[in-house]
């Protein structure tokens, strides 16, 4: 059945349509992405995209919180010198938490003005919206004052809350030195910080202090979207739909941090995917198929174009498209070549949970390509 017609059926028996392909914070930080291939030196883009696959490669989604993981309490400084506490912060409401590299990186900008912009429908949602950086006092105060932020920004000195969320990891020798020389991070963020990074991560957090919302991606120009941190937030005081449950299964399971335990929570005990005619049963098979999956589809990023919800929110059809590295796909060698293919999944939501997935992917076409 073509997309066209799913559509149309899905209009027949009454679902309700909800898009997201309008465009989002990550179409500007793509735009900005492509603006910077067409003007950087070759040689720039090579050793950004080498510092990018050693990060990949590194571990570092191993260490990150996870949803599920209660967060860290910690007690920080403003860009006024004023303390502040996440217990505290919690003890009025959820709390987003994002971190962005620096005043100096113009994606951190493009996102910051991005949360801005919704902080008002974050606060109505009863959250509090925290941003989190490396960058000291002085440097922070002048960030809020060029961008208008009207939500706290925080000095994490010396990583030290990051390093607990599992964020931070070391530039690579070529980085630091291009760094250094055009942003002074020294002078920024102090000498004892300035070879490291934090991931430029988002995280919502409940009133227990439960982390129910998870971004992070070694890759900078990917944030988290504004309307989902809203999603997260509405999941907290309405309850998760289903297409919430959609979404952040294809966000933390088939992108960054690759996180198999959310399948525990997002899924059935008696989960069934149906892929090609062939069906996995049982959530931890689900799981095996998931691991083995995702080892020939390397730094794998998965995209939802567009997401259909049924009235009874019993049924979700989305669209997708799925980006990485060849490991293997459909029996060629593992020749890490950039790979991209598209799909189609249905989802049955049962009892507050994903019970089964019907799945149809263009793996005629990507075996053709990867065969030629």
């Amino acid at each position: 059945m073509s997309f066209s017609k799913l559509v149309h059926l899905l209009a027949v028996v009454g679902c309700a349509v909800g898009l997201l392909s309008a465009e989002g914070l990550q179409d500007q930080l793509d735009a900005r992405k492509e603006a910077f291939a067409r003007q950087a030196p070759a040689e720039l883009i090579e050793s950004q995209n080498q510092a990018l696959a050693e990060l990949e490669e590194s571990g570092i989604y191993g260490t990150v919180l996870k949803v599920g993981d209660k967060a860290p309490d910690f007690t920080l400084r403003n860009h006024e010198g004023e303390e502040v506490n996440l217990a505290g912060l919690l003890a009025s409401g959820p709390v987003v938490l994002t971190w962005y590299r620096g005043g100096w990186c113009p994606y951190c900008n493009i996102a910051l003005a991005a949360l801005a912009k919704e902080n008002e429908k974050i606060k109505k949602l009863g959250a509090t919206l925290v941003a989190l950086s490396p960058e000291l006092p002085d440097t922070t105060a002048v960030s809020v004052e060029e961008h208008g932020l009207d939500f706290e920004v925080l000095t994490d000195r010396d990583h030290a809350v990051a390093e607990k969320f599992g964020l931070v990891f070391p530039l690579n020798e070529e980085t630091r030195k291009r760094y250094q020389e055009k942003f002074n991070l020294s002078e920024r963020s102090g000498i004892t910080a300035a070879d490291r990074l934090p991931l430029p991560a988002t995280y919502v957090i409940s009133s227990d202090g439960i982390v129910t919302y998870a971004f992070a991606d070694a890759d900078y120009r990917r944030r988290a979207e504004p309307q989902r941190i809203l999603d997260a937030l509405d999941a907290l005081e309405n309850g998760a739909t289903g297409r919430h449950l959609v979404l952040q299964f294809w966000e933390n399971v088939w992108n960054p941090p690759y996180d198999p335990g959310l399948i525990d929570k997002l899924m059935t005990e008696d989960f069934i995917l149906t892929s090609a005619g062939h069906e996995v049963n049982g959530r931890d098979e689900f799981k095996e198929w998931v691991a083995s999956f995702q080892q020939k589809t390397r730094h794998l990023r998965l995209d939802n174009l567009d997401c259909f919800e049924s009235k009874d929110g019993t049924r979700i059809v989305s669209r997708w498209v799925a980006r990485g590295r060849n490991g293997g796909m459909l029996g060629t060698e593992a020749d890490n070549r950039p790979i991209e293919f598209t799909g189609i999944a249905i989802w049955e939501i049962r009892d507050g949970k994903l019970a089964r997935n019907w799945v149809e992917r263009s793996a005629w076409e990507l075996y053709q390509a990867l065969n030629n």
